[in-house]
């Protein structure tokens, strides 16, 4: 997955720069994301606190901590729109520049491999792979990055502020992770099963439309 990962986040080219500006806004985003319901859960214990002890909310402690929450949950709005926006044009203008590259590609190697591969799994393998590379650049920028930098400051954290609770935390997550993996690879098996028939029928058109324009102009 890592390797994965890395060979699709080096064809950002020029647009590496704005890969890791989107990087860093991610990092910020968990981050935010984890402090903001630690704040929300220190103001509802000074509140009630103080309404246990029958006193009045102790308004100098209080402010800053309401000011820092509703800080926090504007920054996690603005910049997770900023973050979905930039991300979504990154991953279009990336997809359009490896389209092109792809196709001319294809139109400059030999009659020989045209005639032994069909046009038509050529355009089935470029829109699909394509359409996989943006999907991975949109998702790695607008969800991946900060659910994994989440998860790793997380599950450390809850330790900290409650290892009974965060061991089960941890062991929840490691049903849910085995899960996944196992669903995913169930999809994936029977996914590659559909592409593969779909590449092949894409071949059989191209080849009978090939045949037919053969049959109407002989010479």
């Amino acid at each position: 997955m890592v390797h994965l990962y890395a060979r699709v986040l080096g064809l950002l080219g020029p647009q590496m720069k704005l890969g890791w500006v989107l990087a860093l806004a991610n990092v910020a985003l968990a981050a935010a994301g984890l402090a903001e319901p630690v704040l929300f859960g220190r103001i509802i214990d000074a509140l009630a606190s103080a309404q246990g002890s029958g006193g009045a909310p102790d308004w100098p402690r209080l402010t800053p901590l309401v000011a820092a929450w509703a800080g926090f949950a504007l920054f996690l709005i603005l910049c997770g729109a900023l973050v979905a926006l930039y991300a979504d044009k990154l991953a279009h203008r990336r997809r359009q520049v490896v389209l092109s590259d792809y196709f001319e590609h294809v139109l400059q190697l030999p009659l020989s491999f045209h005639s032994a591969t069909h046009s038509g799994r050529l355009m089935k393998v470029m829109l699909a792979g394509t359409d996989t590379l943006w999907w991975l650049w949109l998702g790695f920028f607008r969800e991946h990055l900060a659910a994994i930098v989440s998860i790793a400051v997380l599950l450390p954290l809850s330790l900290y502020l409650n290892w009974r609770l965060g061991l089960l935390l941890i062991g929840l997550s490691l049903i849910f992770l085995a899960l996944t993996t196992f669903v995913l690879r169930k999809t994936e098996t029977m996914q590659k099963s559909v592409e593969r028939y779909y590449s092949d029928l894409a071949e059989r058109a191209s080849a009978r439309k090939c045949r037919a324009g053969t049959e109407l102009h002989p010479g």
